[in-house]
C-alpha cells in the first residue's frame, strides 16, 4: 500500500541542486505549557527538613527518587508499580533509598496487594525503605513539584538524614526535552519544570551527585546535560519516549544492595542493562524497539559543545547560498529523531553532515566527542542510529520553545541557526554578541509552488512540484470516505505511497499511487498517520479505543510496516520498467495513549499486545468537518476481542465515492495541502472528477500552510 517517496523525493531534489535547488524536511513540536521562568523566591515553598536526632553513619549509597506521579500514577498506577519492584528486593544497610511523593490526584498504593502504602494525594510525602520496608519519614504542605524549590529543598533533606559516600538523583515523571522540560504536576495546572528551574534546584540543593538519572522522556539530551554538569559526574537518560513502567527497579536496587561498593559507572550500566532486559521478558513489543538509555560522562561533555558548536558554525555559513544549504538539509533528512521530533541524535546528524558539505574534520570532531561521552547506551530496533545523545534542531519554531531553550541553551552558534531558520523568533543578544548576527533566510525563496491535475482519462490525480521544489522535503497523500448514509467524511489518513512519474527543467511531478488497499484491522480500515521512518521500515499509528483500558479513552495502535528488502528506496524507479510487487508484513507492536492534550508531552503508558490478549477493541472512525478544515467529531466500529490470531493487515477498501489530496512539507517546515479531488472506487479502479488544474498561490500570495505536527 505505502512506498517510500520520501527519499525519492530528497533524491530527485539533490539531482536539481545542479541547477540552483534544495530540500528540507522537519516536523514542528506542539508548544506546551510550562512553568514560567521563576522569579527569585524569598523563601521556599517546603519547610526545611532538620537532621534527626542521632544521626546515621554513612551508607556507600543513597538513592534519591523524587516521584512526582501525574497523570502516569492516577490513571495507569506506573509509579506504584515501580515502588512494588523495589518491595521486592532485600535492602542492605550501605544503601539507603528514599523518595517523595506528589504531584497526582490519586495514588493506587494502598489498594496494591502486598505493598498497602498510604500515599497522600493532599500532602508531599517523604519516605525510605529498608530491612523494616517502607516507613513515612515527613509530611508536608502540598508544593508544586514541578517547582525548583520543592526539589531542592528534598534534595538537602536527603542528604542531611540519609548520608552517603556516593549519591544519584532520580527524577521521574513526565520529560519533552530539552526546550520542554520534565516533571508535571497534575495537582498544579500541569506545570512543568525547565531546565532553567531544573538547574536552580541543582544549585540550591548543595549536592553534587555521582549520577543524575531521569526516569523520563526525551531527556538524554545536549543541553540537559550542559545544564547539570557542575551538579553531577554523570547524566543517565533516554533519547526516546520512556515506557510507562520507566526502569527496572527491582532489579538495579537489588544489584546495589548486592553489591553497595560498585562505582557510579557499573551502577549505570546496571540500570541500562536491568531496563532492557525487563522489557525483553515482557514479551518485546514496541516498548523494547523504542527503548533507549545512555550513560553521559559529563566531565566530557564540554569537548563535545565546543565540537558541535564548530558544526553548527559551518551550517550557518551555508545558509546564503541555497544550493549548499540545501544539499545539507537533503543529506540530514533522515537524521534520527524521536517522539519530539526537535529531538534528534547528534552523533547521526554529524554523519549525515558530512555527506551535505560539513568538513570531515569537523564531523568526525563532533563524533568522537561524542562516542567520548557516551559510556554506555542501549538502543532497540526502532533507533538502529541512535548513539546515546541528542540534541534540539527545530525549523520554523515556535517562540514559546525557543524562548525557554534560549534560558538555559548555552551554544551560540546552536542559537544563531535556529534565529535564522525561524520566522518568528530571534536569538537571544548573549549569542549574538559572541558570533554575530544570524545570516538572512528569505522565506519567499524557498515557498513550494505546485499545481495538480487529473488526466484526460480521469484515473490519476498528479501534482507538478514548480520552482521551489527546492525547498520541497517529504510528499504525502490523504484519503477520505465518504458515508452516504450519515452525509460525512471519514477520515483514513496518509499515505506515503506518492510515485515519482517524471522530471524537467522546472517541476518534478507525482502521483498518488492509490490501488484500493488500505491498513485494516478486523476487516475495518483504519486511519493511520506515519511517525517514523527507518529504512525499509515504518512505524505507523492508528486510533482505537479500548473500553475497558484507562477510562476507554481514545489510543494509539502501532503498527511496523516492513517492506521487502530487496526495494531499493534511496533510487527512482524508472517509470517504465515492470513495478517492483510491494509485500509488504504488518505486525500490531502495541497500544500507546499518545500524547497528553494538556501539556502536549508524549504520554509513556504503552501495553504490549500480549498485555491485550482477552480485551475489547474499537476501531474510531474520525470525522472530518470541511468548515473547521480538521477532524471535528468520531464515530466508532463494533467492539471485537483481542485473540492470539489479531491481525493488522491490508484490505481492498469497499465499492464507493472517496477523496484524496496531497500533503507537501517544506524546509521552514510549512504544510502546503492542496485541493480535495473526489473518485468514484469500483472495486477495481478508480475514476476521479473532473478538475481544473489547481495552482499554489503565486509569490507574494498567502500559501496554504500549517505548521507540521
Amino acid at each position: 500500500m505505502m512506498n517510500r517517496v520520501s527519499k525519492w523525493f530528497c533524491f530527485a531534489l539533490v539531482l536539481c541542486l545542479l541547477s540552483g535547488m534544495m530540500l528540507f524536511a522537519s516536523a514542528e513540536s506542539a508548544e506546551q505549557p510550562s512553568e514560567a521562568a521563576p522569579a527569585e523566591e524569598a523563601a521556599t515553598t517546603a519547610e526545611a527538613a532538620p537532621v534527626q536526632e542521632g544521626a546515621r553513619e554513612k551508607a556507600q549509597w543513597t538513592v534519591m527518587l523524587y516521584l512526582c506521579g501525574t497523570d502516569l500514577e492516577s490513571l495507569g498506577g506506573m509509579a506504584t508499580t515501580n515502588l512494588s519492584m523495589v518491595s521486592r528486593t532485600v535492602p542492605d544497610s550501605q544503601v539507603n533509598f528514599v523518595f517523595q511523593t506528589g504531584g497526582a490526584k490519586e495514588w493506587k498504593a494502598k489498594d496494591k496487594e502486598g505493598l498497602n502504602l498510604d500515599v497522600s494525594s493532599e500532602k508531599l510525602q517523604r519516605w525510605s525503605y529498608g530491612a523494616e520496608g517502607f516507613k513515612l519519614e515527613k509530611e508536608l504542605e502540598n508544593a508544586s513539584m514541578a517547582k525548583y524549590s520543592t526539589l531542592s529543598d528534598f534534595i538537602r533533606w536527603g542528604a542531611e538524614n540519609f548520608p552517603a559516600e556516593k549519591n544519584i538523583l532520580i527524577l521521574w515523571d513526565h520529560g519533552g526535552g530539552s526546550a520542554s522540560g520534565l516533571i508535571v504536576d497534575e495537582l498544579h495546572d500541569n506545570a512543568i519544570m525547565s531546565l532553567e528551574g531544573l538547574e536552580r534546584a541543582l544549585k540550591a540543593g548543595g549536592v553534587h551527585f555521582d549520577i543524575f538519572m531521569t526516569d523520563t522522556c526525551l531527556m538524554a539530551n545536549l543541553e540537559t546535560a550542559q545544564a547539570i554538569k557542575p551538579y553531577a559526574d554523570y547524566l543517565l537518560a533516554s533519547e526516546e519516549v520512556v515506557p510507562g513502567l520507566g526502569s527496572n527497579y527491582e532489579e538495579f536496587m537489588q544489584n546495589l544492595y548486592d553489591e553497595p561498593e560498585c562505582g557510579p559507572v557499573r551502577l549505570g550500566r546496571n540500570i541500562c542493562n536491568a531496563t532492557q532486559v525487563m522489557y525483553a521478558e515482557e514479551g518485546g513489543g514496541s516498548a523494547l524497539n523504542g527503548l533507549t538509555f545512555s550513560l553521559i560522562d559529563l566531565s566530557r561533555i564540554d569537548a563535545v559543545a565546543e565540537a558541535f558548536e564548530a558544526f553548527m558554525k559551518e551550517v550557518v555559513s551555508l545558509i546564503p547560498d541555497p544550493a549548499a544549504f540545501g544539499k545539507y538539509l537533503a543529506a540530514v533528512a533522515d537524521v534520527d529523531r524521536y517522539m519530539a521530533t526537535t529531538m534528534c541524535d547528534l552523533y547521526d546528524l554529524a554523519r549525515r553532515g558530512q555527506k551535505g558539505g560539513i568538513p570531515k574534520e569537523v564531523t568526525l570532531k563532533l563524533e568522537n566527542a561524542v562516542d567520548g561521552a557516551v559510556i554506555h547506551n542501549i538502543r532497540g530496533s526502532y533507533h538502529p542510529y541512535a548513539h546515546g545523545l541528542s540534541v534540539y534542531m527545530e525549523y520554523n519554531g515556535g517562540t514559546r520553545n525557543l524562548d525557554r531553550l534560549a534560558r538555559t541553551c548555552k551554544n551560540p552558534w546552536q542559537m544563531v541557526f535556529l534565529d535564522a531558520v525561524s520566522l518568528k523568533w530571534d536569538a537571544p543578544a548573549w549569542a549574538t554578541e559572541k558570533v554575530g548576527d544570524a545570516p538572512e533566510l528569505k522565506p519567499e525563496l524557498y515557498t513550494v509552488k505546485y499545481d495538480t491535475e487529473v488526466t484526460e482519462d480521469r484515473a490519476h490525480h498528479i501534482i507538478h512540484i514548480k520552482s521551489g521544489i527546492d525547498s520541497g522535503a517529504f510528499i504525502r497523500y490523504e484519503l477520505q470516505r465518504y458515508d452516504e448514509a450519515l452525509q460525512v467524511w471519514y477520515e483514513l489518513g496518509e499515505s506515503e505511497d506518492v510515485k515519482y512519474i517524471a522530471q524537467s527543467d522546472d517541476k518534478l511531478s507525482f502521483e498518488a499511487d492509490f490501488d484500493g488497499k488500505w491498513v485494516s484491522a478486523h476487516n475495518e480500515p483504519l486511519s493511520v498517520t506515519s511517525k517514523e521512518v527507518k529504512g525499509n521500515t515504518v512505524l505507523l499509528q492508528a486510533s482505537v479505543m479500548l473500553p475497558e483500558l484507562a477510562g476507554g479513552e481514545i489510543k494509539k495502535l502501532r503498527i511496523l510496516a516492513e517492506y521487502p528488502k530487496n526495494l531499493d528506496y534511496d533510487k527512482l524507479q524508472d517509470p517504465e520498467e515492470e513495478p517492483v510487487e510491494n509485500q509488504i508484513k504488518y505486525t500490531a507492536t502495541g497500544v500507546w495513549d499518545g500524547y497528553i492534550s494538556s501539556t502536549g508531552l508524549a504520554d509513556r503508558n504503552t501495553w504490549p499486545m500480549t498485555d491485550l490478549i482477552g480485551a475489547k477493541l474499537v476501531v474510531c472512525k474520525p470525522v472530518y468537518s470541511d468548515y473547521l478544515e480538521s477532524t471535528g467529531d468520531m464515530r466508532y466500529c463494533d467492539e471485537f476481542e483481542i485473540d492470539q490470531n489479531f491481525t493488522v493487515e491490508e484490505m481492498t477498501l469497499p465499492k464507493g465515492k472517496y477523496r484524496i489530496r496531497y500533503s507537501i512539507v517544506d524546509m521552514l517546515d510549512r504544510t502546503y495541502k492542496s485541493d480535495f479531488v473526489e473518485l468514484e472506487w469500483d472495486g477495481t479502479k478508480a475514476v476521479y472528477e473532473e478538475q481544473p488544474k489547481e495552482e499554489a498561490p503565486a509569490e507574494g500570495e498567502d500559501a496554504t500552510e500549517e505548521q507540521a505536527a
